[in-house]
């Protein structure tokens, strides 16, 4: 399989630090090939030092990629999958224990959001809290493979706004979870196939919100990503975008061409 991949994170235009933090990593593996970690999270704005909580939960992601990951290969295949999911649940409760601990001891509130994609042949698990996305990209079209955690989704799933009305609506940056601001948060966790040849990008709220679908498949389906560094072009042009539409949050976006 070959791999691709980049990072872009920009401040915006409005924002004094950048808040967003981002993770791509990859190992070959001798009983499983080759695995690949992406993920982003968004530190909360409303609250303080959202740029220490999303670093923290990324730097953690890390940590866990190169130790308790490399563990868990030893497990028969039947096991592994199921394994990867408990560890990543654990994984979450550490991160928010963590931040937890950093906020009370300095008097202060700090939360992130979380997205994580975990790929390791043709299979797949992500994880997701708060309204951080991961889309799967193809030449043919673009698949959300998350579900918001967020005011505006939960109105959007009882009908009380239209997609339309969503982008305008005054919640539309409240969520329902994050990391750090409750003792144990619950994450998304789903697990699938991919087929054929796939971009897969983790994003803030910030890259997503002013994009459609369309914008991203133009720019990032795998025959446009020849290269690292056409993908970090393309995604720069993305993040452009939407400055111009005028997105003022912090903008992210960690993108993996996997070809098979």
């Amino acid at each position: 399989m070959k791999v691709k991949a980049c990072i872009l994170s920009d401040i915006g235009q409005t924002r004094k630090i950048n808040q967003d933090a981002a993770l791509i990593k990859v190992a070959n593996t001798k009983r499983h090939g080759r695995i690949s970690l992406v993920a982003v999270c968004d530190g909360m704005g409303g609250l303080s030092k959202g740029e220490v909580a999303s670093c923290k939960a990324i730097r953690t992601l890390e940590s866990w990629f190169h130790e308790e990951l490399c563990l868990l290969q030893s497990l028969p295949e039947k096991e592994l999958w199921e394994a990867y999911e408990n560890s990543l649940r654990r994984i979450v409760l550490r991160i928010n224990s963590d931040l937890r601990k950093y906020g009370k001891h300095r008097n202060i509130q700090l939360g992130t959001t979380l997205t994580a994609f975990l790929q390791m042949g043709a299979e797949y698990i992500l994880m997701n809290i708060g309204d951080s996305r991961i889309y799967e990209i193809k030449g043919n079209g673009v698949t959300l493979l998350t579900k918001d955690q967020s005011v505006v989704q939960d109105k959007l799933d009882k009908g009380m706004i239209t997609e339309n009305e969503a982008a305008s609506d005054e919640e539309k940056s409240v969520l329902l979870q994050c990391i750090g601001t409750s003792r144990a948060p619950i994450p998304e966790i789903r697990r699938g196939r991919l087929e054929g040849n796939t971009t897969i990008i983790a994003c803030s709220d910030g890259f997503w919100r002013k994009l459609g679908t369309e914008d991203m498949r133009k720019k990032l389906c795998p025959q446009m990503c020849v290269t690292d560094e056409e993908m970090l072009n393309q995604c720069r042009k993305l993040a452009d975008l939407a400055i111009e539409r005028n997105e003022e949050d912090n903008i992210s976006v960690a993108a993996i061409s996997l070809a098979y």
